[in-house]
Order: structure tokens, then sequence, then C-alpha cells
């Protein structure tokens, strides 16, 4: 009689081999079709969601009484502050992504589908997913659409500063729009020492910036 021992390692083997592959279809997935970009750009769009859904919070850095004060995200987004909760919001509203000439814009949406710039790829992870929360907000309607800011605009882009807010359809006039969305998801950063607080609040203070109140 044949030893069944060799027959019982293969067969864990093979199902481990299984599970594994399951595994990664399922990861696979979880990001929207980017069928639209090459390996390189869709590399890049993988790390940024990657690294948004590394930001789980833990404990806050600040006192609470701050944090109570300015803290929108919850009311914004209705969850509480999660990187795999974000990702997920993001990834529910962006179907496509494509690759092509976006003026003076980073990033633009259309009717579900993100057209990336060249200037995206260039960012650092942190304002690739600024870029993409932005966008994404788009997705909830006419209300979150820009505004034209000012003619005597003082602000700069932060992204890039060949690009110039004023006079153009590049500011909001509600406060949950896209910069609002993106202001308090730096707030949450530098909150939970994810961000030192100096560049969460000059990071927030540019998004917010670009928020009009009449």
């Amino acid at each position: 009689m044949a030893d069944s021992k060799p027959h019982s390692e293969f067969s864990s083997l093979f199902f481990q081999l299984f599970v594994f592959f399951v595994i990664c279809i399922c990861n696979q997935s979880i990001f929207s079709d980017e069928s639209k970009l090459n390996a390189k750009q869709n590399k890049i769009l993988k790390e940024t969601f990657v690294y948004l859904e590394s930001l789980e919070p833990k404990k806050i850095k600040i006192d609470k009484s701050t944090y109570a004060r300015h803290t929108q995200f919850e009311s914004f987004l209705k969850f509480p502050f999660s990187g795999k909760k974000l990702s997920r919001w993001i990834q529910s509203r962006i179907k496509k992504y494509s690759f092509g000439s976006t003026g003076d814009y980073v990033a633009m949406y259309q009717d579900g589908e993100v057209l990336l710039g060249r200037g995206f790829f260039n960012l650092n992870r942190l304002d690739r997913v600024l870029v993409l929360l932005h966008e994404a907000r788009h997705a909830d309607g006419k209300l979150y659409g820009h505004v034209v800011c000012p003619d005597d605009f003082p602000f700069l882009n932060t992204r890039d500063w060949k690009i110039h807010p004023a006079g153009k359809k590049g500011c909001d006039s509600v406060p949950d729009g896209g910069y609002g969305i993106t202001a308090s998801f730096l707030f949450e950063l530098g909150a939970y020492g994810f961000l030192n607080q100096t560049e969460a609040a000059y990071r927030y203070n540019s998004e917010i910036s670009r928020i009009i109140r009449d």
C-alpha cells in the first residue's frame, strides 16, 4: 500500500495556492477600472490607494477640545475617519481612469470617469490622494461643481504654481465640496499624527482658502 502522506502534503499545498490565488483576485478587484492607463501609471495609482488604506487611526495626538472644535470629517463623509473606508468611498464614485491633457487642471471628473493629467503622476502620494478625493466629490452632483475664483484671488496653487486659480473655475461655494472634503481629511491626518502639525495646518489652510463665502 502506497504511503498517503505525500498526497496529503500535495493537497495541502494545492489548497494554499488556490486560497492565495483567490485572495489576489479579490484584492485586485477593489480597484476601479484602470484599463486606459499604462502599466506604470496603473502601478502609481494602486500605490496611492495602498497608502491611503494604511491610514487607520489609533490615538488622537492633539487635545480633545481642539479636535472637537475643528473636525468635520464624519459630518461630511458620514463615517468616522478611516483610510480603508475612504478608499472605498472614492472607488464607489470613480469607475474609470484615463490619461490625457487636462489643461489648467491636474485631473478632471466627468460621468464616473477621471481624466488624469501628466502632472498627477509627478505628485507625491499624499497629493495624489487629495486629487482623487477631490474628484470623487464631484460625483455627488452639481452642487459640488466649482465656481469662479475672484480675479484678485491671492493664493497659489500648492500642487502646481503654473496653474493660477484667479479668475478661473477653481473655487467652491459650499463648505463640504471638493476642497472642504480634502481639508477635513488633512485635519484628521494632523490630529492622528500622520502629518506633523505644521504641514497639516499649512495644507489645511490652503484647501480652505478655495472656499469662497459670501
